[in-house]
């Protein structure tokens, strides 16, 4: 399966405070409503593939945020 989402990187930030969206307009509306284009880079389109749930999980779980993950 691919588990595709959108992330806008904070400039001067660190990666968990990058905005996070299903599609790219949710993902922009987001950048707009919480701080403005001047803070945040534009959306990108990011994508994975998984086998399974267990898969998926294992991923999301594992040592630096996951193998293989964005």
């Amino acid at each position: 399966m691919k588990f595709t989402y959108w992330v806008a990187e904070m400039i001067n930030g660190d990666k968990t405070d990058a905005i996070i969206a299903r599609t790219k307009h949710d993902c922009e509306q987001k950048v707009l409503a919480y701080a403005g284009e001047k803070l945040y880079r534009a959306p990108v389109k990011k994508s994975f593939l998984y086998e399974d749930v267990f898969d998926l999980f294992e991923m999301a779980t594992a040592e630096d945020g996951g193998r293989g993950m964005g």
